[in-house]
């Protein structure tokens, strides 16, 4: 939804339609992104009435679930005017390759990071049986490896919330159009496909965020491994993740990846039906960098 004023284009609230999938269901949902007011215009009620109107049209689409990661300036208005449920935060992890990437903390600190940094692991080599290659999936090994993901979507509760993730889904999110040079690592195990890692390269400065993914866990910190030590090799100055999944942390701590705060998860639901996933709850939820859209 975009306002006009006079022809001028002064705010814009959108939602990003994606497939989630709730407990055994899977559902049409979105993510909130992109919010935006023009300084003219602010402090007016913008964003609350382009928000309510974009939601009704997502209802009536059939959009059923939402979530997002809202920053500082969004976070109340979700929360306090638009009814959105803040579940609690996922962590953030980032591995400083140069002491460059933290030009913007004090000298002592800088001074300390760049003795720190050399000592950071980078994780333990493939272990025996785990091929790793430089290259995505094939589209058989995609859905593959979705499956048995699918399969380790279960807790004591049941009803694990995630984005699906599917071959249309990898597909779409790591296009060439997205203007990100992007690098896979995949790991093999007897020929079946059992990790991914990817990141992408920006001509904007932005930092990469790595998305990993797997179920065989000493295949995740293989790929992890190589896909940093690669980064490092590119001159990158650092690597961020955002995910809670228990895997892809133990992952990344054996590769020196440290936890840096964290992004807050909101939810809401357009339905009046009970889904199958309880999205208020958020050790129902399974986030990994790859479900945000700032990747």
């Amino acid at each position: 939804m975009v306002a006009e004023d006079s022809g001028q284009m002064v705010g814009q609230y959108a939602l990003m339609p994606t497939w989630l999938r709730l407990g055994s269901e899977v559902v049409l949902g979105a993510q909130s992104l992109d919010t935006m007011t023009h300084p003219d215009y602010r402090n007016q009620g913008m964003f609350t009435v382009l928000a309510k109107a974009c939601m009704e049209l997502a209802e009536n689409r059939g959009v059923e679930a939402l979530y997002g990661f809202p920053n500082e300036n969004s976070y109340h208005g979700f929360v306090s005017k638009l009814n959105w449920d803040h579940t609690g935060d996922i962590p953030t992890w980032v591995r400083v390759l140069k002491s460059t990437a933290l030009a913007s903390y004090s000298t002592p600190i800088r001074q300390a990071a760049s003795l720190a940094i050399p000592l950071l692991p980078f994780g333990k080599n493939a272990p025996h049986g785990v091929d790793i290659c430089m290259q995505p999936p094939s589209e058989n090994d995609i859905v593959s490896l979705a499956r048995s993901i699918s399969l380790g979507d279960h807790d004591q509760n049941g009803g694990i919330c995630r984005v699906e993730w599917s071959l249309e889904w990898v597909k779409w999110r790591f296009d060439p159009m997205s203007q990100r040079r992007y690098v896979w690592f995949s790991a093999y195990r007897n020929g079946d496909v059992q990790a991914c890692a990817v990141f992408g390269i920006n001509d904007w400065g932005s930092t990469p965020r790595i998305y990993m993914l797997g179920s065989d866990t000493d295949a995740l910190e293989s790929v992890v491994s190589r896909a940093t030590r690669y980064a490092k090799t590119l001159g990158l100055p650092m690597l961020m993740a955002v995910t809670n999944l228990a895997n892809a942390e133990r992952a990344l701590k054996s590769c020196g990846y440290l936890r840096h705060g964290g992004m807050p998860l909101i939810v809401r639901s357009l339905t009046s039906r009970n889904l199958d996933g309880n999205i208020h709850l958020h050790s129902s939820w399974r986030i990994t960098s790859g479900d945000l859209d700032t990747f």
